[in-house]
């Protein structure tokens, strides 16, 4: 087991939209991501199965794929890709579950990948839909309390 040194995860990640980020206390500056282009690079491996070509194409549909491409991560991707196919079947070793889960952090397709990057996905088109019912306010515990009048007892 490791011991000392520092470690990448530790801590609460900063919110951008914190007072400190407004008032320019942060030096981190998160990055909004763009659309992407569209553009599907070449498959840099071996033996492309169709699966895979199918997974590939739709990453590179991602918000995240212009800074694989800026970053010059396509071998990357295309890891990940085989890595996720190999993992999509039922026999897959837990290790390559595992390989899975942490290229998604590397390339920034979890949130956990998306803070650590300290990539902002870009603004929706269309409004967000609420998730469920208005939350009704809790009435206060003083609304509860009543005045009791005085008998003269």
């Amino acid at each position: 087991m490791a011991s000392g040194g520092a470690r990448g995860n530790a801590g609460r990640p900063l919110d951008p939209n914190s007072l400190n980020a407004a008032m320019g206390k942060h030096d981190d500056v998160w990055l909004t991501l763009s659309k992407p282009s569209g553009v599907v690079p070449e498959w840099p491996l071996m033996d492309q199965s169709d699966r895979e070509s199918t997974v590939w194409a739709r990453l590179w549909l991602k918000p995240q794929a212009t800074e694989w491409l800026r970053l010059g991560l396509e071998d990357e991707v295309a890891l990940y890709t085989r890595y996720l196919v190999e993992a999509e079947k039922p026999e897959a070793a837990g290790n390559t579950r595992t390989l899975v889960k942490q290229y998604q952090e590397l390339l920034g397709l979890s949130t956990a990948g998306l803070k650590r990057l300290q990539w902002q996905m870009p603004a929706s088109d269309s409004p967000v839909a609420s998730a469920g019912p208005a939350v009704k306010k809790r009435a206060s515990s003083r609304g509860r309390l009543s005045v009791v009048p005085d008998d003269g007892a």
